[in-house]
């Protein structure tokens, strides 16, 4: 058995494998726009990393030489968050494709991600993003020239949130940012959780 074969096993048990995601009771993170928090109270070698307008896709690949992979945990349709359906501006109860995954750099698991498109976004170029597979979001994302972002917003997540499956978060508080991105006048939202192997490469 590899060293990581239990967690990949952990997180297989936690995938819907269906075609409507199924989550937990979580509860939603506490969101701050990144430029509210004064002195910044994440660790300060992460700090790069949560404030960085660009790819993190093309980050994380740099960062492990190319030794990166998507894990799809999830995808299909659920309803959002309450903050996620508003920054979204969909009306309550409407439905979105929603995504989560693992991304893996040096054979560990270093962020988790979710993204968020409205029914109404899974049009013209937008559409092809319902078969991703185990193709990165991000990659898709930062090739489109006319890309739009909105601020980050950050939060610190606690293991008792959940939003994180338990196998990933490892018992300890971690760190992610999310943003609204626009393509075509439609709006997508990314969530992107730095895990504990990621952070520890940070502090060695």
């Amino acid at each position: 058995m590899t060293q990581d074969q239990p967690l990949l096993q952990a997180l297989h048990r936690a995938s819907s494998g269906g075609e409507t995601a199924r989550f937990p009771d979580r509860r939603e993170p506490r969101w701050h726009w990144a430029g509210a928090r004064s002195p910044a109270p994440w660790p300060a070698a992460l700090g790069p990393w949560l404030l960085d307008q660009g790819s993190l896709t093309a980050a994380l690949r740099a960062r492990s030489q190319g030794r990166f992979r998507v894990q799809v945990l999830s995808q299909g349709l659920a309803r959002p968050y309450q903050t996620e359906g508003r920054v979204l501006g969909m009306a309550s109860g409407r439905w979105a494709l929603v995504r989560e995954v693992v991304l893996w750099g040096c054979d560990e698991p270093w962020v988790f991600a979710r993204s968020l498109l409205p029914i109404s976004s899974l049009k013209g170029r937008l559409r092809q993003l319902r078969l991703l597979d185990t193709r990165p979001l991000g990659g898709f994302l930062f090739r489109q020239p006319d890309l739009e972002r909105e601020p980050l917003e950050v939060a610190e997540l606690s293991p008792r949130c959940g939003y994180v499956p338990e196998a990933l978060q490892g018992g300890r508080p971690l760190w992610g940012r999310r943003s609204v991105f626009r393509l075509d006048r439609r709006p997508l939202l990314v969530s992107e959780v730095f895990l504990p192997d990621f952070v520890q490469r940070l502090n060695p």
